[in-house]
């Protein structure tokens, strides 16, 4: 069996020439670990098949032993889950289906007792179409008349049908322009057509954003993951976007165009500027940093354009996404190529975040060989900087996988797949739930891939994971310089055989 180097030149990789410097203060954010929960697929605490607070809460010594910072807890706000909680029609609620207010409170003031970090998913491009905020945007009500992004036609058609004021597609393809016959004006909306995009260009917008954010701070979360900022603006004079191609043209695919007047618009930076400059004051006041940490699957000269300068800093530091290029045919040259063209275009005030697997894309194991994820988050760990960890990641956990009538029946996408419940024990649904069916299906290996067995196993990938935790824990790695260097591509080892 042909093994990437990796796995065992790792240490040597990462720790080549160092020197330790632990008199070099750091704050907290610098190296935590982040454990990324999905609420919905983590605990179930009532029996409803669908993961809440309150088993989150349940889980937080498992979270803490194995060596987490910081708990990143998503999308836990009132919506009527058409895109589960990523179309939020109150902000400053928690919906019932996760749990109440006091039970939220439960949560956060247990994790800070256990000394771990938590953050909040904010999600500020768009609201539901269910949103007070919308309603009263609908009927043109002040102060939310241009709250969201509303534009005339640019006129109708030979059947006297509206049509869209620019070129602009949506990501599930087809136009972004949704026509409400109340307002007699088109909405623009990059995703989901019931997910109307906020208006940022308005003061207003901006003002009560900020009342949000202030909100959850005051709360006492220690900083918020961003969603999707890079479709937060809009060019305001909504100029159409360019084809990719001739042969593209009038397609309705979202990758036919070129995305310059939809999305990645300069005053996207501005805007993260003004909320660090809200997170900066709470530190001017207790000398404890809050975080903002933005979603981006940028290049990585882009990517780094999140961390401002030395004198101007934007976030703290963005998800980067880089790792996903990992393979089981990556060699030693293909992953020091990878970590450096990430680190090599890294400002002095930058912090590195390195994932390897997220709710919107499927889970390593799923992607190539099981066996190869634990050599990936061998690397992930033992890197400078954050590490985020998904929720199951640590066991090698698998995408479910869902019939079409399992799709249409719980109102998901393909995205379901990488969602699935937490594999617990192998009990019924795994330890997630105690109702007959859980809100989407287990993954088959649940069985024999769970938390439980692999505890009891030491030799298995989740003790491996603590073990890596542990050692990230010390002071060379928290403190020391690294230095790459490829001393061959591969090592070959007989098939079956662990080392």
């Amino acid at each position: 069996m042909r093994v990437p180097l990796l796995v065992v030149f790792l240490v040597p990789l990462v720790f080549d020439s160092i020197q330790c410097n632990a008199n070099t203060e750091k704050d907290w954010y610098e190296t935590t670990a982040l454990y990324q929960v999905y609420t919905r697929s983590f605990k179930d605490s009532n029996g409803d098949g669908i993961g809440d607070l309150n088993g989150i809460f349940e889980k937080l010594d498992y979270i803490k032993d194995i060596g987490f910072q910081t708990v990143w807890i998503q999308s836990f706000f009132k919506s009527p889950m058409v895109d589960f909680g990523f179309d939020v029609t109150d902000y400053k609620t928690v919906d019932p289906t996760y749990g109440s207010m006091d039970d939220l409170r439960r949560l956060v003031d247990a994790i800070h007792e256990k000394g771990m970090k938590v953050l909040f998913d904010f999600i500020p491009n768009h609201t539901s179409d269910e949103s007070e905020w919308f309603k009263k945007s609908v009927n043109k009500e002040d102060p939310y008349k241009d709250f969201y992004v509303w534009k005339d036609p640019k006129g109708y058609d030979a059947d006297n049908r509206p049509i869209p004021p620019n070129n602009w597609l949506s990501t599930i393809d087809g136009s972004a322009w949704r026509w409400n016959e109340r307002r007699r004006q088109f909405y623009y909306s990059i995703f989901l057509p019931g997910q109307p995009d906020l208006n940022y260009h308005n003061p207003k917008v901006r003002r009560s954003m900020e009342d949000v954010l202030r909100f959850w701070l005051d709360f006492g979360f220690d900083g918020f993951r961003v969603d999707a900022p890079g479709f937060i603006f809009e060019d305001d004079l909504m100029r159409d976007n360019p084809w990719v191609s001739p042969e593209v043209v009038n397609s309705t695919a979202f990758n036919s165009q070129i995305h310059i007047y939809q999305k990645d618009v300069e005053a996207e930076l501005q805007l993260l500027y003004e909320w660090r400059t809200l997170l900066d004051g709470y530190k001017e006041q207790d000398n404890v940093t809050r975080i903002m940490a933005p979603e981006t699957f940028k290049e990585p000269r882009n990517a780094v354009r999140y961390f401002g300068n030395s004198t101007h800093e934007i976030t703290h530091f963005p998800f980067y996404f880089g790792l996903f290029s990992l393979k089981d045919t990556t060699n030693a040259t293909d992953l020091e190529r990878i970590i450096h063209s990430y680190m090599d275009v890294m400002p002095p005030n930058g912090v590195p975040c390195w994932v390897l697997d997220t709710h919107d894309l499927p889970r390593l194991p799923s992607r190539y060989d099981p066996e190869f994820s634990e050599a990936a988050f061998m690397t992930q760990l033992l890197l400078p900087g954050v590490a985020s960890v998904y929720y199951g990641q640590e066991i090698g956990m698998k995408d479910t996988k869902l019939r079409p009538d399992q799709k249409r029946e719980m109102k998901i996408d393909n995205r379901g797949a990488f969602r699935g419940p937490m594999q617990w024990d192998n009990s019924i649904n795994a330890g997630f739930t105690t109702k007959k069916n859980a809100w989407l299906p287990v993954s088959s290996d649940f069985w024999r891939n769970n938390v439980k067995k692999q505890l009891e196993d030491p030799r298995s990938p989740l003790n491996t994971f603590k073990r890596l935790m542990n050692l990230r824990s010390s002071p060379v790695i928290q403190y020391g310089e690294w230095e790459t260097c490829v001393v061959s591509e591969w090592i070959h080892m007989p098939r079956g055989k662990r080392k």
